[in-house]
């Protein structure tokens, strides 16, 4: 007879097994849209393809590399080298599912990327610990499967998660003048504002959480009026709005973009 702790050791082993398929199932392609083949890596969320297309990587965003007179942020090339290798693998072929939304701003296609195996290259730079996880409406057809990965990156503190801007963030009150692109923030409310098409989470330090109206359902399970005196920690593209006044904003899509962490 197993003792009980035998037994649950049992019972989780084979939680661990049987559950391994369905989370590859989960993340694997939904739609196929194109095969391509990548001529040139940019970094770990961008590449070039032979028809000269550039695609941007949805799902993730990946540190900065050098410009601007500013230097490589840390795992940047670590980033762009694993997925140069990892294409190489497969002589450069892919698989794209487009996303909902298209095109950025900057004309770059907008596209979840896999491997001719059926590998989910965003996965596999997650679970590296190369990438932070991003969620931009319309496109989130992996969000949740994704977010297995990255955490247990996180929790090894693995790659980008060793540095403390990522973990446990940047704190609202201390922003760098020098942060570029996705971040992640953490600091307590101090007010909830209102405008005619905005909801304002105000960070202590004057970073200003935006969520529009529009994408409050979302929200749904959050009591945004509870929050203020609450520390928060969000994640998304930080956009300097007054340098004189330090003040930075976050506009954020998603409910998994934001956690209340008391």
């Amino acid at each position: 007879m197993c003792r009980p702790l035998s037994l649950l050791r049992a019972i989780l082993l084979g939680l661990l097994v049987f559950s391994a398929p369905a989370y590859a199932e989960i993340c694997s392609i939904i739609r196929e849209d194109a095969t391509a083949r990548v001529s040139h890596v940019h970094d770990a969320d961008t590449v070039r393809l032979t028809n000269g297309e550039r695609v941007r990587i949805l799902g993730i965003d990946a540190p900065e590399l050098a410009r601007d007179g500013q230097p490589d942020e840390p795992f940047a090339a670590e980033g762009r080298d694993f997925l140069r290798e990892l294409l190489a693998e497969h002589d450069n072929r892919v698989v794209l599912h487009y996303g909902n939304e298209t095109h950025d701003r900057y004309g770059r296609r907008l596209a979840w990327l896999f491997l001719p195996d059926g590998s989910n290259v965003q996965r596999l730079l997650l679970e590296q610990g190369l990438v932070m996880q991003v969620f931009v409406s319309p496109n989130l057809d992996y969000a949740d499967c994704l977010m297995l990965h990255e955490q247990g990156a996180r929790l090894a503190r693995r790659g980008i998660w060793s540095q403390t801007e990522y973990h446990p963030g940047i704190d609202s009150v201390m922003v760098p003048e020098t942060t570029r692109g996705a971040a992640i923030v953490k600091g307590e409310v101090v007010r909830i504002g209102e405008s005619r098409d905005n909801i304002w989470i105000n960070l202590e330090g004057g970073v200003a959480l935006q969520i529009r109206r529009e994408n409050l359902g979302v929200f749904g399970d959050l009591n945004l009026e509870r929050l203020k005196g609450k520390l928060v920690r969000a994640r998304g593209w930080l956009v300097k709005e007054d340098r004189a006044h330090h003040q930075w904003r976050m506009r954020l899509d998603d409910r998994r973009a934001l956690e209340l962490l008391n």
